[in-house]
């Protein structure tokens, strides 16, 4: 007994037709580009046409939406910004979502208002640089105190507490900028010598009193 084939033949719609259906296939599944058309059809086969079949009969799949009068996404637009914008852009958005490597970044970024991993690459080559996290962001208070007070020693400041100093001879590789640390922590460069025992009051005072000698001579 010969049974009947219920698949949607797709082909034999006409181009109304069709567009009604791929017209309310997008508003419920909130599509947005021609890649979340792709994995919605995987979600739900046999559900609305294959792209192969937009492209047959309409052109293109920019070409279909113009023809729905909607605005095809706009794929080229990051090339009107510039690194920095797009390096801000993309770190928001790793930041935001707690992205540690590329393959969540591919995972997350889909249908999100956010350059694709390819185009990352495209315009940076390799883009290892944005999941690098920087150790100071990592680190909490007392870690960057504890260095901090050890960096002193090693560079024989004790006797000064000198930032300007501490900034020309410093493990960049090894401690947080003071700048960083002053902005993590909130206090002032004596309020954190202070904080890591040394009296940056009498030593400054000490320092003051031997250039005024000094200058009398």
């Amino acid at each position: 007994m010969k049974t009947t084939d219920k698949r949607i033949i797709w082909k034999d719609k006409n181009d109304l037709e069709l567009l009604v259906l791929i017209s309310g296939f997008i508003d419920t599944h909130k599509i947005d580009t021609v890649r979340d058309y792709q994995e919605m059809l995987l979600m739900n086969p046999g559900k609305a046409p294959s792209l192969w079949l937009i492209n047959d009969r309409f052109g293109s799949w920019d070409k279909m939406l113009l023809t729905l009068g909607r605005k095809p996404y706009e794929r080229y637009k990051w090339n009107n910004y510039s690194d920095k914008e797009l390096k801000k852009i993309v770190k928001d958005f790793i930041k935001t979502n707690n992205l540690r490597s590329q393959r969540k970044y591919e995972e997350k970024s889909v249908g999100q208002n956010v350059p694709s991993l390819s185009t990352l690459k495209k315009r940076f080559g390799d883009v290892k640089f944005f999941f690098v996290t920087k150790k100071s962001e990592t680190m909490n208070s007392f870690e960057m105190l504890s260095l901090l007070k050890s960096e002193i020693k090693r560079l024989d400041l004790e006797a000064s507490l000198s930032r300007t100093e501490f900034e020309k001879k410093y493990n960049r590789s090894l401690i947080p900028s003071p700048s960083t640390i002053i902005r993590r922590t909130g206090k002032t460069w004596e309020e954190l010598m202070e904080e890591i025992g040394f009296n940056y009051r009498k030593i400054k005072a000490e320092r003051l009193t031997k250039n005024l000698k000094q200058n009398k001579k």
